[in-house]
């Protein structure tokens, strides 16, 4: 029975021709993968590394076909990442079988495979020459289609021949093929195209149309990089598009002419009526397509010709055609067609009728790619008339319809769109200023702040929210910034309420960023309610309106320091002051800097209300200094949260500003905190009453509802018969308001106005107060002159205007900036000498010091040994304070004053005429602005004045220029790479001439050729005589070793030469050499030899 078993292998081979094959086929591992991807991603990951396993144990084999279907499976295996350039040879192994079926799998796995390796490319060349002499045209064609994809420069040159041989094939098959891979071969051999030009252009009169729609594409894609080289054969081309029928031979034609009218403007004339006659004869689409296309991307429309106007409109005509049907990709060539057109005569979006419903339709089309296109469009539609409407539109894109949600980038490009129609020239389509405040803030609620209640919650992305946060919050303060008249309605519209808003500080704190920066900035437009003054004329000097506005910038600053307000009463839910709390932990550095800066600008408006409403002669009411005391106060607290921030600009920000602050608290207060510290327990008080009070009001409420449930549900059938979304609207604008609003509300119903127009305390509830306020009508404080003068005037020393983009540009650099050499360098040996005088320094300020106690003594003595006492331990500590600053020049009269002047003002009246003056001048401009207006119902343009951006004049007044400098091409890999044919020469007939001026740029090699012919000459000189000196060594050593080798034993020339030294016999010194070689020494070494010796041969 043994003689009758066969082996395994042996058996394999006699099922296979009947089917039977026990190894995993391409259908199995296909199945196999879809079976383990359910599973789990590691049982999928597991079963694809044992089919590549299988599949290495099956290129082992010697069966063809088993090796066959490994590779096909690996191919497949490719797709998923796998590397398979490690069976590249058996690839090539596949390629060469005999059988088309392995010999179609080996190209393709050399197609996905195969690069640039020379090796293996020489092995494929010659197998590329055998299948391309192949009798059966369906390897040529499978040949050229291998050639086509892994051809590389030298593979071309050394199939170049082998193609342009088929290009004159029996089969039409063949030659279609061998032409389109050709086009390849000439982007890796330009010159191949130099010398096979006519063999190309020949081809456009083959009898077979296919083969002649292929020539016309390599002549379209070599036309895009070099025209010029086609322009004589205009006529040969004009010839075929009026000869044929076929629509996608004229197509190619079309898209030629396209290329060629670029370069030849004289060839409109002729081809522009035959192309209308077809467009218009015609009734295939895309034909009519890229008939309008020939003519607008060809460059024969002009805006100045009234027969080239005629011609859009004509175009326009049969684009519109295309809006009729269903079809939306019909509908979106059409919308290319039209943009391209309206490009170049933006009139006829209105001129023409239709156009401009077309496109509104397509800005509400439910296809994103047809809505994302008619975008860029949409601005041709604004007129003053109709940006109303048009921005209506545009706004009802981003609310979602039937559950599904705005996708993101459809939010950017919408509100970008917006933000530029505005924008457009100056804002001069803006018909109120008021009404783009109200589109800006509907931009913000429906895309960064949706409401709980409606359906477009979902969360958006943290960079989509920067992004459209920071192009808002930027237009804003581009509003506030070029349009004075509309800054108060910003601040009350936007601001305020943002401001105090925990919401946008949770979702985009970015849009807080350009906020707060107008809110510091501009906080002083914060005068009167623009919504109250549309309808009532506001008096100039209305004490009421005052003290509320006022009370408003209170409000603001005590959301965003009042932090320890809740710490104090324990607060972990429902805070009173959740944004002062968020404030504090908030890791957005850029908001925080800003936030800084706006907090003290803020509390500087404060004190300069306080001063122009409260101030008698340039002093206020101890109660109202110690308000402001409190303020400056609570400012410190809250900014010493940033004394040791890890950001390096907000750790400097807050501590350059806490050493002002400090001072000026010092100076208000002499270190006397009691009256502050009783404003801070009254306050913390307050609000315990009032989260007392309302938690009662809360369980009173949940008693009336439960009485108020038989009324509820005798009234189910009225509000049965409202609509649905009638209800979800009242119930979504009733749960606007917040616990931080009612506090406000009721601390402005505490706030009481006396008979003379001063406030009252707003946290006294009755008369009997602390001991500070008993004092307020017999005592009176004068704010110190850092509070009252220097801190204004750090913000209100120059205007604010609007700069230009790009103008910091063009500002010229200096011609004696020196950034190389270092400011101060480092000479550590005058250590000594500036501790010196740093010292004497240090005495020179101790001295000032004892001067102005010795000043102060003489002037204070009236006034008791303990006030004396005092102000001189005073003096002592302020001695070894840094931050403390004195003057150092001047007598010590002077001396004494100028320290005393940082406490107490002594000029009062100048100080506060030159101050309410200031004021004056604002409120009564202001003021103007405030008419007595109805409630207009239409839109009226108002007149305002915006103001220009200030430039500098430079050479960069281009800004696309700036642009390319900045921005560098990205190579697509999905596109064919054909800079090779860049200014392709074709008259030049050396290859050298053409790679010298290849691409337009210098030769590789810049190589002086009479220099290289003489350095060639001397060298093969040079040569010439060391063949000559080598000659002769040889025959002296020759005749030396014959001398010395019969002198020596047969022995010894037998014997082993390892551990052999040379001696003086194998020395041999050649004297006829130059002075400069006489140390040259040879060592000869005897040639190992078993019976006799033979002359040496020298190594």
């Amino acid at each position: 029975m043994a003689s009758f078993q066969l082996q395994n292998s042996e058996v394999l081979a006699r099922l296979k021709p009947f089917g039977i094959s026990f190894e995993k086929s391409l259908s199995d591992l296909i199945k196999g993968i879809r079976s383990h991807s359910k599973e789990s991603p590691e049982s999928l990951s597991s079963f694809l590394d044992v089919a590549i396993q299988e599949c290495k144990n099956e290129l082992t084999t010697t069966d063809l076909e088993t090796k066959a279907m490994a590779v096909l499976k690996l191919s497949y295996l490719e797709m998923y990442g796998f590397d398979m350039s490690w069976c590249n040879f058996q690839i090539l192994e596949v390629m060469s079988s005999s059988k088309f079926q392995q010999k179609r799998i080996g190209y393709l796995a050399a197609i996905q495979s195969f690069k640039n390796e020379q090796d293996l490319l020489i092995l494929t060349t010659n197998q590329f020459k055998k299948d391309l002499n192949s009798h059966n045209h369906v390897e040529i064609g499978l040949a050229l289609s291998g050639i086509a994809t892994i051809v590389t420069p030298n593979l071309s040159k050394d199939i170049n021949d082998d193609v342009i041989m088929k290009l004159n094939h029996s089969k039409p098959y063949i030659r279609k093929k061998a032409i389109l891979a050709m086009y390849k071969i000439f982007l890796q051999f330009p010159e191949s195209l130099r010398a096979n030009f006519n063999r190309i252009i020949e081809k456009l009169d083959d009898t077979d149309v296919s083969v002649v729609s292929a020539t016309l594409n390599v002549i379209c894609e070599i036309s895009k990089k070099n025209p010029n080289i086609f322009i004589n054969y205009l006529p040969k081309f004009f010839s075929i598009l009026e000869e044929t029928k076929n629509n996608w031979l004229i197509i190619r034609i079309l898209k030629l002419f396209q290329s060629l009218s670029k370069v030849e403007p004289r060839m409109k004339k002729k081809i522009l009526p035959t192309i209308i006659d077809l467009m218009l004869r015609t009734q295939a689409s895309s034909l009519i397509y890229e008939c309008i296309n020939c003519i607008v991307n060809g460059q024969m429309l002009s805006p100045e010709s009234f027969k080239d106007k005629e011609t859009a409109k004509l175009c326009i005509k049969q684009i519109m055609e295309f809006f009729k049907t269903k079809d939306s990709n019909l509908k979106f060539v059409g919308l290319i067609a039209l943009i391209n057109v309206l490009k170049i005569f933006p009139i006829f979006i209105h001129q023409v009728e239709g156009v401009a419903e077309v496109v509104t339709d397509c800005i509400n089309d439910p296809d994103l790619i047809i809505k994302r296109k008619s975008l860029e469009i949409c601005h041709f539609l604004v007129t003053e008339d109709n940006i109303v409407e048009v921005v209506k539109i545009l706004l009802v894109q981003l609310i979602p319809t039937d559950g599904n949600q705005v996708p993101e980038s459809l939010k950017q490009e919408v509100m970008l769109k917006i933000l530029a129609i505005a924008s457009q020239d100056n804002y001069s389509n803006i018909p109120n200023f008021k009404w783009y405040i109200a589109v800006l803030k509907d931009i913000i609620n429906l895309t960064l702040l949706p409401l709980p209640s409606s359906s477009n919650t979902s969360a958006i992305s943290y960079a989509t929210a920067n992004f459209i946060a920071g192009e808002v919050g930027q237009e804003f303060k581009n509003l506030a910034t070029k349009v004075p008249s509309i800054r108060a309605d910003i601040l009350h519209r936007v601001i305020v309420d943002s401001v105090k808003n925990p919401r946008v500080l949770e979702i985009c704190p970015t849009l807080l960023k350009d906020f707060y920066w107008i809110m510091g900035e501009y906080i002083d437009e914060l005068k009167g309610d623009p919504v109250d003054s549309e309808n009532n004329e506001i008096e100039e000097g209305d004490s009421n309106t005052s003290i509320a506005d006022l009370g408003k910038k209170v409000q603001i600053f005590n959301t965003l320091v009042n932090h320890k307000i809740d710490k104090s009463l324990n607060l972990s839910v429902n805070l009173r002051f959740p944004i002062s709390n968020k404030l504090i932990n908030l890791n957005d550095h850029d908001v925080l800097m800003v936030l800084i800066q706006a907090l003290v600008k803020l509390f500087s408006g404060i004190v300069s209300d306080y001063s122009e409403y409260y101030s008698k002669n340039g002093a206020l009411p101890i109660d109202k200094y110690n308000e402001v005391a409190h303020f400056l106060y609570k400012l410190v607290e809250f900014l010493n949260n940033w004394e040791n921030s890890v950001n390096y600009e907000v750790q400097e920000r807050a501590l350059s500003w806490l050493e002002f602050l400090k001072l000026s608290l010092e100076a208000m207060t002499d270190n006397d905190y009691s009256a502050i510290k009783a404003l801070e327990s009254d306050e913390i008080e307050f609000y315990r009453n009032f989260v007392d009070d309302s938690n009662e009001n809360e369980d009173s409420d949940i008693d009336e509802s439960d009485d108020e449930e038989v009324e509820d549900s005798e009234s189910e059938d009225e509000v049965d018969s409202v609509p649905e979304n009638i209800r979800e609207h009242d119930e979504e604008y009733d749960s606007l308001e917040s616990s931080s609003d009612e506090v406000e509300s009721e601390v402005l119903a505490r706030v009481n106005v006396s008979d003379n127009g001063i406030e009252e305390n707003p946290f006294a509830t009755n008369e009997e107060e602390p001991t500070f306020f008993s004092e307020t009508n017999s005592k009176e404080l004068v704010l110190p002159v850092l509070l009252s003068h220097v801190l204004p005037s750090f913000f209100k020393s120059y205007q604010l205007n609007p700069i230009a983009k790009n103008s910091q540009r063009k500002i010229a650099v200096p011609l004696d900036l020196d950034l190389d050499t270092p400011i101060n360098s480092n000479n550590y040996s005058s250590l000594d000498e500036t501790e010196e005088e740093t010292e004497s320094e240090y005495n020179l300020f101790l001295a000032d010091q004892l001067e102005i106690i010795q000043t102060s003594t003489e002037n204070i003595s009236n006034e008791g040994d303990t006030s004396v006492r005092k102000k001189q331990e005073r003096l002592e500590r302020l001695k070894d304070d840094p931050y403390y600053l004195t003057s150092t020049n001047g007598d010590k009269k002077g001396k004494g004053r100028g320290r005393k002047s940082l406490l107490i003002d002594d000029s009062k009246d100048s100080s506060v005429d030159t101050f309410s003056e200031r004021t004056s001048i604002s409120s009564s401009l202001n003021n103007q602005t405030i008419k007595k207006k109805k409630k207009p119902l239409k839109i009226k343009k108002d007149k305002v004045v915006i103001l220009a951006e200030e430039t500098i004049g430079g050479d960069f007044d281009n800004e696309e220029e700036l642009k390319v400098k900045a921005t560098t091409k990205k190579r697509n890999a999905l596109k064919i790479d054909s800079s090779n044919l860049d200014n392709f020469d074709l008259e030049s007939s050396s290859l050298a001439e053409d790679d010298s001026t290849f691409n337009g740029k210098d030769f590789e090699y810049n190589i002086d050729l009479e220099e290289l012919r003489k350095n060639l000459a001397e060298a093969s000189k040079k040569a010439k005589e060391k063949e000559e000196k080598k000659k002769k060594m040889k025959k002296k050593l020759s005749s030396s070793k014959e001398s010395t080798s019969k002198t020596k034993s047969k022995t010894k020339t037998e014997s082993s030469d390892v551990g052999h030294f040379p001696t003086a016999d194998d020395i041999v010194v050649d004297s006829n050499l130059p002075e400069s070689d006489n140390k040259v020494v040879t060592v000869v070494k005897s040639k190992k030899t078993k019976k006799k010796a033979k002359a040496a041969i020298i190594e």
